[in-house]
């Protein structure tokens, strides 16, 4: 007994509609990479058009199978058709096309109408099964038995419609004849590339009336090997003969067989999907190499003082969205939230919010994105290893080694001018050897040396190829346009992460001021003694009646006033030299903090400019990967 089910709409499978949301997917990254040596824009289209086509059959009657008759002319696929459903609904012809328009019969109409129309058969030309002629085929009820145009009608647009038909069709039944049933048009154009759809489809050998019984195991034996050959070794073969009634009890299980199942649908998408998968997967291959996928961010269990909200009492069972009716809006079918809906379904995307949707702002978070989640960065999808060597290139295409090493001396040069030792340097300019002017580089771009422009394109042409060289077309030529984007931004930017990580120009440390207030009082106390000395000497021998004071005439202060003369030289010399030293010291930790800045800096270009576009390529191929992978778990 057959239960009846007539009326139900939405195919339901497990697994299908997340496979559908996957192609999806991989059809918004590829429709941008488009080209020569990318993606052809026939197979973007042919995914656009198998979403569109599969969202609009998944919301279709769920308990009709719409079974196609195809072949050419002659073949008795007509009067097949008729032998099936018991009346001369579609002229038959035998050497002339007579099916100029697909003809249905309907067994069991409840809920079929809108399939018919998505069908595109016309009013007159469908009939149904009226209950004095459903006796003893109860178990077909559910089935729509569709007539097809001959594929090599000379009649305009017939072979387009055919084209149509055989993609829109749960179950294929091809019928060819004894005369053409190894027709190259046939096998090429409509069998091959069935190999993957061996669930709904069966072959008819037609007309074996017309043939002995030697005749006819020839012909089946033949076809066989033909189909075996193409691929299509677990397609049915059946041999019939509309005129006789040979094989047609055989064919009415097969297809009461189909339709008792009710998976043909979605047997039909599926197989329809597998096919395009294997054409989007010449696209996919290994990992980027040396990129290891980044660990999974544990989820923080929520407080546990924080009770869950009870779920609101459902009204209905819950459906998916592609069997809720036109009218129905509630939560998740794709009408009254946009967390329901998929982008291969025929309803456009919901506008309003559901009673329980929240105002936008208080999903939002600082940077930016309303599901309150981190934005990613894209670096993290280049291996650690070519970012480090395009930093490095880069480091050396701006000079950086050069700039640093000579901000030790220049440092000495600009502090000896306050903690240099006054007569030491006045020796020194009378040796002809006086400091070098002020070298020190400026912290601006334009007195900072330019970067050079090829060291920069071999640099990121170096990347590129570490990174995507060995990644099928299109991702390597996304990858290098990607690492070349921004390319003629480089030269300035590494030249200004050079001047900014430089030490401003004419730095003075307030203790240098100090010191060299030190050392010229220093220097003025040993002038005084000097003085003194002299005075001592001018006047300590006169015997003149006036007699000098003490101070300048005893001389036997002149000893001592020497030895402190000494003493304060040689106090200023060993102020010197510690200073130096201390400048010595504290140069090599500015140069070091210098190397630290420009290397960051010049980093955060390549990072920016190279390391982030490259990494966006990466991320879709990624993704591409992962869909792809998502869209083959059936």
């Amino acid at each position: 007994m057959t239960t009846n089910t007539i009326g139900v709409t939405g195919l339901t499978h497990p697994r299908l509609p997340a496979r559908l949301t996957s192609l999806q997917e991989l059809t918004k990254i590829g429709s941008g990479r488009t080209g020569s040596d990318g993606f052809s824009q026939e197979l973007i289209t042919e995914a656009e058009t198998l979403l569109r086509r599969s969202g609009e059959r998944m919301r279709m009657s769920a308990s009709h199978t719409v079974v196609a008759l195809a072949g050419g002319t002659g073949s008795g696929k007509s009067s097949l058709f008729n032998a099936l459903a018991g009346a001369n609904f579609s002229p038959a012809g035998v050497t002339r096309p007579t099916t100029k328009h697909s003809h249905a019969c309907v067994w069991g109409m409840e809920g079929a109408a809108p399939l018919l129309d998505w069908l595109g058969v016309q009013r007159r030309h469908r009939y149904a099964r009226a209950s004095a002629l459903d006796d003893g085929e109860a178990s077909l009820t559910g089935m729509l038995l569709l007539d097809l145009p001959d594929h090599d009608s000379v009649v305009t647009g017939s072979a387009a419609l055919v084209d149509r038909l055989v993609k829109m069709a749960d179950m294929l039944v091809w019928v060819l004849d004894p005369l053409k049933y190894a027709d190259a048009s046939v096998h090429r154009g409509y069998l091959v590339p069935l190999a993957g759809h061996a669930a709904v489809t069966t072959v008819v050998l037609n007309q074996v009336d017309t043939l002995s019984p030697d005749q006819a195991a020839d012909c089946e034996s033949d076809l066989r090997r033909l189909l075996d050959t193409e691929g299509l070794t677990e397609v049915q073969v059946l041999v019939t003969s509309a005129a006789t009634g040979v094989g047609l009890n055989e064919l009415r299980r097969v297809l009461a067989g189909a339709v008792a199942a009710r998976q043909a649908a979605t047997d039909r998408i599926t197989a329809d999907v597998d096919a395009l998968l294997e054409k989007l997967a010449v696209h996919a291959g290994d990992s980027v190499p040396g990129w290891l996928p980044p660990a999974p961010v544990p989820e923080v269990p929520p407080a546990a003082d924080v009770a869950a909200p009870e779920p609101a009492p459902a009204s209905a069972p819950a459906r998916p969205p592609w069997e809720q009716a036109d009218g129905e809006e509630h939560e998740g079918n794709g009408r009254a939230g946009a967390a329901g809906w998929q982008p291969w379904q025929t309803t456009a995307a919901p506008t309003r919010p559901s009673s329980s949707a929240r105002p936008p702002w208080e999903d939002a978070t600082p940077d930016g994105n309303g599901d309150g989640k981190p934005t990613e960065d894209p670096a993290i999808y280049v291996p650690a290893g070519p970012a480090g060597t395009l930093t490095a290139a880069f480091a050396k295409a701006a000079g950086a080694a050069a700039v640093t090493e000579t901000l030790n001396g220049v440092r000495e040069r600009s502090a000896a001018g306050y903690i240099g030792w006054p007569p030491a340097r006045l020796a020194a300019r009378l040796r002809g050897q006086a400091p070098a002017a002020h070298k020190l580089v400026a912290s601006d771009p334009g007195q900072a040396g330019q970067a050079q422009r090829p060291d920069i394109d071999n640099a990121i042409n170096v990347f590129a190829g570490e990174v995507g060289g060995s990644l099928p077309q299109p991702w390597s030529r996304t990858v290098r346009t990607a690492a070349r984007s921004r390319a003629d931004e480089a030269q300035p930017a590494l030249g200004k992460a050079v001047a900014q990580g430089l030490p401003p120009r004419d730095k003075v440390t307030p203790w240098w001021r100090l010191i060299a207030l030190t050392q010229w009082l220093l220097m003025a106390l040993m002038l005084a003694g000097l003085i003194w000395i002299v005075l001592i000497l001018a006047f300590g021998g006169s015997s003149a009646g006036h007699k000098p004071p003490a101070l300048i005439s005893d001389v036997s202060l002149v000893p001592w006033l020497g030895v402190m003369v000494v003493a304060l030289l040689l106090l200023g010399w060993l102020i010197s030299s510690w200073c130096q030293n201390m400048v010595v010291l504290a140069a090599d930790r500015e140069r070091e903090q210098a190397v630290h800045d420009i290397l960051a800096g010049i980093a955060a270009v390549a990072n920016d400019l190279v390391v982030v576009p490259v990494g966006r390529e990466l991320s879709d191929y990624e993704r591409f990967r992962t869909e792809l992978a998502a869209a083959r778990d059936s």
